[in-house]
């Protein structure tokens, strides 16, 4: 199960840095939103509601570093998938996720992962 997840979030996480991949490449978030499906209408697309989530967040929350929403998106899809639980999105607890990146920075690194990894299971799902 936990391979499985890992699988699934990997593709999730990695959507959040193509996301902010093609804003910093001067792309529209409504150009970015129209290569991907429309919204699911079942949990078995959740991928693609993700997806659209992430490219969401790129375009509204630029000032969190890739890495930042990369690790939110990771640990959220972890959580989601083996607690059978929706976390809330991260502009719900974008300030949490901001300390995170103040305090490690915002490039890539194993303290600012385990801060943001710490606030996703601190917050609660949705219902």
């Amino acid at each position: 199960m936990v391979k499985a997840s890992n699988v699934l979030c990997l593709d999730q996480a990695k959507a959040t840095l193509v996301a902010g991949s093609l804003r910093a490449q001067g792309r529209s978030r409504d150009e970015v939103l129209s290569l991907l499906p429309e919204a699911p209408k079942a949990m078995s697309l959740r991928v693609v509601s993700a997806m659209r989530g992430s490219v969401e967040d790129a375009f509204d929350l630029p000032s969190l570093s890739l890495y930042t929403q990369y690790a939110f998106r990771s640990e959220a899809c972890f959580r989601e998938t083996l607690g059978g639980v929706r976390m809330p999105r991260l502009a719900t607890v974008r300030p949490q996720v901001e300390k995170c990146q103040q305090a490690h920075g915002p490039e890539k690194s194993n303290a600012l992962f385990q801060c943001v990894r710490a606030v996703v299971r601190s917050a609660e799902p949705q219902l």
